[in-house]
């Protein structure tokens, strides 16, 4: 009982001692930019390397370079191949030469012999289906003959059991899980009569990806349509496609009624012969549904198309009543609310709210383990997962906008097994992947800050899989001590008493091949773990434990300052005394974040001067620093020297800002803003074009190395916003609040759930205060 006395004390203290004030006015949501404002600009096709996706709370996929199709469609049990059909005018396939992202739809333009194309794809709002509208217009003075020809593919299957990362999805011999480059030669080359070429594919090469010569085939459009997987029926003008493997069906009708329509064995093909006067546009519309039940289907088609225009426009509808539902306190979607940000500058507002769009953006709620899940990322990937590592990146603000989700996700998470999986499938139920080294600290992180936030210090004493929540926070501080080499051959030094994460580097930064054994960055996350262990014990009134953990984590410290190279740059350290200089941004934010008040200050000057000269580039940073010795051999846009995960800008934000440099962050979340032009937060951004190696690189959001459309990583830049700008980061057992310094940015955060009250935060140059909110 002694913890729930004193956790109520702190929240009735914390309640008493803030300012009260009215409950904020409605034109508080005039500060909440509108879908418009936060859609990207149009892009066009040579510049952007990543099409634009669509989802609506259950599925998700990648428009291609056509009018048309999409490819990568999944929404679990559904898993879609290839591609969905392509749009021929007068024989030849038209390519789109811009692409423009909205949460609601994707718009793809082009032109083709004089007829300007607009199209629009739309996933209808938490249901089975999608929709098009296509639009040509004759733009010459002269009147135009088309044969326009569409195939409708429902390529489409339905898998149970468990899923990975690597979701299930059919081809031409059946289900497969494999990435390789088949798929995406087809929509490469779609239209085109190149069906072969001799080029690189990733496979498995010793359990690790790698890039192997191949001469690379792919199936034509005619033979998708003649796959003897599936049969198709013409039923009264609707095309109906039956996987003979599993018990999919998917149905397509054209609202736009064809001159003639033929049903093949995995779809079919509509016509139309106009003669377009000039300035006429023809529009066509049609709707694609599936399932394993042909009357739902044909329910779903009546009902879309009896007025497909407001069927159509539901869409856009949906989203923005979701966008302006996660804003309110009390709405039904979150538990909690996302913080309102009121200021006038307006690059940190559209950075801000670039977060909680990615966060619905990846909102599902068709899985069956929870009510409502944040998928990691996607498309092509990840249809039902959720890894650690990322969504810790945001956990004080997960904490803040949905509590509830927050302790129901952790209580499930703590029976996985960190050493084994790191994260969880939705859809079966079990730990996905491979043990990241990441997963103690980052299951510390997030239970850590639920609790502070929460002030639900009751959690600690729940029990989960035979021990409580208090002795699995101590279990993964200590884990180091599990894997850590000290006392074996070539490991009988004093600094070897650190945690060693091994010889394989996919266990860290996957691509980075000298990033293993002993890492100061994971290292100076277990000496933070120890520290707010120290505080919980101290807490709950056991003072001798505390004492242990903070000597603990003081002499891990000074082993891990023996780590540092100079020139403001670490060493990992291996085996008999092996020390490779690692150029890195992870050293550099996780010492900066956890333990920068125990680096000498001409250590940090060094490690500020390395950020700025080997990392930085003028709107956003790369990972690694082009003159790395492992450089060559990491060029994932992610983790390497081309670009950088989009969570790393918030991390090293977070540095900074720790370290003492809070304006420094601010000038690098206004030099981001630019990245946010083609739509909200990816896996990463990559540095190109010809100044890719210094500060001038381009950005864009990155496709090479199989990379994901969007990705929660980046809803942490938010995150910055609240924890490092407004100071809020709640410690356990102090304040809530903290200062970091002088800051040029005032402004307002609105409804920022702590301890079961909300309030508004004031930030008048960088110095923050609280006002309790009346509601």
């Amino acid at each position: 009982m002694q913890y729930r006395t004193l956790f109520l004390s702190a929240a009735i203290l914390a309640m008493v001692a803030a300012c009260t004030g009215k409950a904020p006015k409605e034109d508080v949501y005039k500060n909440i930019p509108s879908l418009e404002d936060l859609s990207g600009l149009w892009v066009s096709t040579d510049t952007a390397e990543m099409e634009p996706s669509i989802r609506n709370f259950r599925g998700q996929a990648l428009v291609n370079r056509d009018l048309a199709s999409i490819s990568w469609f999944v929404s679990a049990p559904y898993s879609g191949g290839y591609h969905t059909g392509t749009l021929r005018i007068n024989g030849k396939t038209p390519r789109v030469n811009a692409f423009r992202w909205q949460p609601y739809q994707a718009l793809r333009k082009g032109q083709f012999d004089g007829i300007d194309l607009m199209s629009s794809t739309r996933m209808l709002f938490d249901k089975d289906g999608i929709m098009w509208q296509i639009e040509m217009k004759n733009s010459t003075s002269e009147p135009k003959n088309v044969q326009v020809d569409l195939d409708l593919i429902g390529f489409i299957s339905k898998y149970g059991g468990d899923w990975q990362w690597w979701y299930p999805y059919p081809k031409m011999d059946g289900s497969v899980t494999k990435r390789d480059e088949e798929v995406e030669n087809v929509r490469k080359h779609l239209g085109e009569a190149v069906h072969q070429k001799e080029g690189y594919q990733w496979e498995l090469v010793n359990g690790k990806p790698a890039l192997v010569k191949a001469m690379l085939k792919w199936p034509t459009d005619e033979e998708i349509l003649n796959a003897k997987k599936y049969h198709a029926q013409n039923i009264n003008n609707d095309i109906y496609v039956y996987d003979r493997e599993t018990e999919a069906k998917t149905a397509f009708r054209l609202v736009t009624a064809p001159d003639k329509l033929i049903a093949r064995n995995s779809g079919g093909t509509a016509s139309w012969n106009w003669t377009l006067a000039p300035g006429e546009t023809k529009i066509i519309r049609y709707v694609m549904t599936y399932g394993d039940d042909e009357k739902s289907l044909q329910k779903n088609l009546n009902e879309w198309t009896a007025d497909f225009e407001s069927s159509f426009n539901s869409v856009q509808k949906a989203w923005e009543e979701k966008w302006n539902m996660i804003f309110r306190p009390n709405n039904p979607l979150i538990s909690g609310c996302f913080p309102v940000l009121e200021t006038n500058d307006q690059k940190v507002k559209k950075v801000y709210y670039a977060g909680p769009l990615t966060m619905l953006y990846l909102i599902n709620t068709n899985l069956p383990q929870h009510k409502k899940v944040f998928l990691t990322g996607g498309p092509r990937w990840g249809a039902s997962i959720t890894f650690f590592w990322d969504i810790t990146l945001w956990s004080t603000l997960w904490a803040v906008v949905d509590p509830v989700m927050m302790k129901e996700h952790l209580s499930s998470w703590i029976k996985i097994d960190p050493s084994k999986y790191y994260g969880k499938d939705n859809f079966g139920g079990k730990g996905v992947g491979n043990g990241y080294s990441a997963n103690y600290w980052a299951l510390f992180q997030m239970i850590r800050d639920y609790i502070a936030v929460t002030g639900d210090e009751g959690f600690l004493q729940d029990t989960i899989n035979g021990k409580t929540v208090l002795g699995h926070l101590e279990e993964y501080a200590l884990n180091w001590k599990k894997i850590s080499l000290y006392g074996q051959e070539g490991c009988t030094d004093d600094v070897y008493k650190l945690a060693d994460f091994g010889d394989d580097e996919w266990n860290l930064l996957e691509c980075v091949p000298t990033y293993k054994h002993i890492v100061p960055s994971f290292n100076a996350g277990y000496a933070w773990m120890m520290r707010e262990m120290a505080r919980i014990y101290e807490k709950l009134g056991n003072r001798e434990k505390a004492a242990e953990m903070d000597t603990l984590a003081s002499d891990m410290i000074q082993r891990i300052l023996k780590l540092y190279a100079g020139n403001g740059v670490w060493y990992s350290l291996y085996p008999n005394g092996k020390k490779i200089e690692v150029r890195h941004c992870l050293d550099f934010f996780f010492i900066g974040k956890y333990i920068p008040n125990d680096v000498p200050e001409n250590i940090r000057k060094e490690m500020i001067d390395f950020l700025y000269r080997e990392l930085m580039a003028d709107h956003w940073m790369r990972a690694q620093s082009v003159d790395d010795v492992a450089a060559a051999q990491s060029d994932r846009p992610d983790h390497g020297p081309l670009g950088a995960y989009d969570g790393w800008p918030a991390e090293t934000m977070d540095a900074l800002t720790q370290m003492g440099y809070p304006q420094k962050a601010l000038d690098f979340y206004h030099a981001i803003e630019p990245v946010t032009y083609e739509g909200i937060w990816a896996q990463a951004h990559e540095l190109w074009g010809e100044n890719k190696k210094t500060s001038h690189a381009k950005v864009r959001i990155a496709e090479r190395g199989w990379h994901n459309r969007e990705s929660s990583g980046g809803v942490s830049l938010s995150q910055v916003v609240l924890k490092d700008f407004f100071g809020f980061y709640p410690q356990i057992g102090g304040e809530a609040l903290q200062t970091h310094g002088p800051l040029k940015l005032s402004g307002k955060l609105y409804h920022v759930l702590y301890k079961n009250t909300y309030y508004t935060l004031v930030l008048d140059n960088g110095k923050p205060r609280m006002i309790r909110e009346k509601f």
